[in-house]
C-alpha cells in the first residue's frame, strides 16, 4: 500500500431481495440461494416477466406512517439500511440517535440513478386522468434523487457533506470511492456511503426493455434466469434494494475500539465515451479504471486475490468486463476467482456497487467467496476462474469490486484485510 490515510469499514447494512438485514442476506448468498421470481405486479410483468424484489420488505414493520406517506420506497429502502449499518458501527444510541460523533462531523454519500420513480408516476398517472388534479405537496420532495440522503441525514441531525450521485449503474461505487476523498481530507470523521435503488415502474422497465437490457425469456425455473457469464445468458434482471457502508479513518476507528470488517484501499473513475447504453467492446474504460484503482492503492494487478464482477449476464457487457479483465491482469486472471452476485439479486442498479462491495468485504472478513449463480455453461471469453454455482472457501487479502453503467460510467473499488 502507499502513504495514503488508512480508511476502514466499521459498519453495513442493507435490505436486500435476499431479505432485510446482512446475517440474511449474507447466508442466504452462500447457500446459492435466488431471489429472483416472477413479477408479482401485472403491469410491470408485460415489461419484465422477472424480478429480484425485496418482499422481505415491509416498510410498516420499521417506520412509522408519517414517515411512509412522506417517502417514495427508495427512500423507506435507504431508511433502513442507514440504520442498520450506524447501529452495527456502534454510532446509534439504544433510543436510535446519533452518538458517539457530532452531526457537523458526518457526511452521506448516496447513489441513486433516478430517485422516486414510483411517487412520479403515480402523478403523471393522476395528471393524465385529469389534468386538473391536485397532487401532494410532497411529490418532488419525494420524487427528487437526493430525497433519501436527505432522509437519513434528518433522521439522525447528519450535517456533514450530504451528496447523492447519479452515475447510472456506477453510482453507489462512485458515492463510496468519492467518500473516501473527504476522510483523507479529515472533513468528515465518518462516511455513511452506499446506495438505495427501486425502479420498479412501467416506463423505465419499458425503455431497458427497448434497450435490450432485460431478460425476457429463460428457463422454465424463473429463479435462474439471470445468468452472469453464462452463454445462454438473455440479460439482466432488475434487482431493488439498499446497502451501506460505514467507512472513517482507521485511526479514529481504533481509537474508538471499533470492530473493523476490511480496508478501503483504492478506487478508480473512467469514462467509455462511446455509446449510450453500450460498453466499450474492448472494455477501453473498464480497463482504465481498475487500473486507476490500484495506482490509488499503490497495489499491482498480481495483488488482487479477488474479483466481483459487474456482469449483468448482457452479452456486451459480460464480454467487455471480460476483455477489461484480461487486459489488467494478464495470466494472473487465470488464478483469480471471480465470481457476479446478480444471479442471486439480480441488478440493483444505482445499488449495485454497494452490494457488491458489502459483499466483497464479507468476502474478506470470512474467508467465503459467493457463486455466480446460472453460470452453468460459461461464456469462453469469461474469465477461466468463475466460481460456477456454489460459494467457495478461500482466503482472500484484496478483493476488486467492479460497477459499470449506462453513459459509459465506470466506478472500481478495491477492499483489503485490516493489516
Amino acid at each position: 500500500m502507499n502513504s495514503r490515510v488508512r480508511i476502514a469499514v466499521t459498519g453495513l447494512g442493507t435490505v436486500s431481495p435476499l431479505g432485510v438485514g446482512v446475517s440474511t442476506f449474507w447466508n442466504r448468498l452462500l447457500r446459492n440461494e435466488s431471489a429472483v421470481s416472477a413479477t408479482e405486479n401485472s403491469t410491470l410483468r408485460s415489461f419484465a416477466p422477472v424480478v429480484a424484489a425485496a418482499n422481505g420488505f415491509n416498510p410498516a414493520d420499521w417506520l412509522t406512517k408519517k414517515v411512509i406517506n412522506d417517502t417514495d420506497r427508495f427512500t423507506q429502502l435507504a431508511l433502513v439500511a442507514a440504520a442498520e449499518a450506524l447501529a452495527d458501527a456502534n454510532f446509534l444510541e439504544e433510543g436510535g440517535a446519533l452518538h458517539g460523533v457530532d452531526g457537523d462531523d458526518v457526511g452521506i454519500a448516496m447513489g441513486c440513478a433516478f430517485g422516486g420513480v414510483q411517487t412520479l408516476e403515480a402523478g403523471s398517472a393522476k395528471l393524465a386522468q385529469n389534468a386538473a388534479a391536485r397532487l401532494s405537496p410532497r411529490l418532488v420532495s419525494k420524487s427528487i434523487p437526493n430525497a433519501g440522503a436527505a432522509a437519513v441525514a434528518m433522521k439522525y441531525g447528519i450535517r456533514g457533506s450530504v451528496l447523492t450521485y447519479s452515475t447510472a449503474c456506477a453510482s453507489s461505487a462512485n458515492s463510496i470511492g468519492e467518500a473516501a476523498y473527504w476522510l483523507e481530507r479529515d472533513e468528515v470523521k465518518m462516511v455513511l456511503a452506499g446506495g438505495s435503488e427501486c425502479l420498479f415502474s412501467p416506463s423505465i422497465m419499458a425503455g431497458l426493455r427497448s434497450a435490450g437490457a432485460l431478460a425476457v425469456e429463460g428457463p422454465e425455473d424463473v429463479s435462474r434466469w439471470s445468468r452472469p457469464f453464462d452463454v445462454d445468458r438473455k440479460g439482466m434482471v432488475m434487482g431493488e434494494g439498499a446497502a451501506f457502508l460505514v467507512l472513517e479513518r482507521l485511526d479514529h476507528a481504533r481509537a474508538r475500539g471499533a470492530h473493523i470488517y476490511a480496508e478501503f484501499l483504492g478506487y478508480g473513475a473512467s469514462n467509455d465515451a462511446y455509446h449510450e447504453t453500450a460498453p466499450h467492446p474492448e472494455g477501453a474504460g473498464a480497463r482504465l479504471a481498475m487500473q486507476r484503482a490500484l495506482r490509488a492503492a499503490g497495489m499491482e494487478a498480481d495483488d488482487v486475490d479477488y474479483v466481483n464482477a459487474h456482469a449483468t449476464a448482457t452479452a456486451a457487457g459480460d464480454r467487455a468486463e471480460s476483455h477489461a479483465l484480461r487486459a489488467v491482469f494478464g495470466a494472473h486472471l487465470d488464478h483469480i476467482p471471480v465470481s457476479s452476485i446478480k444471479g442471486a439479486v439480480g441488478h440493483m442498479l444505482g445499488t449495485a456497487g454497494a452490494i457488491e462491495s458489502l459483499a466483497t468485504v464479507k468476502s474478506i472478513e470470512t474467508g467465503w467467496i459467493p457463486s455466480t449463480l446460472n453460470c452453468d455453461n460459461k461464456d469462453e471469453l469469461a474469465p477461466p476462474d468463475v466460481v460456477q454455482n456454489c460459494s467457495r472457501a478461500a482466503a482472500i487479502r484484496t478483493g476488486l469490486s467492479n460497477s459499470f453503467g449506462f453513459g459509459g460510467q465506470n466506478g472500481v473499488l478495491i477492499w483489503g484485510k485490516e493489516q
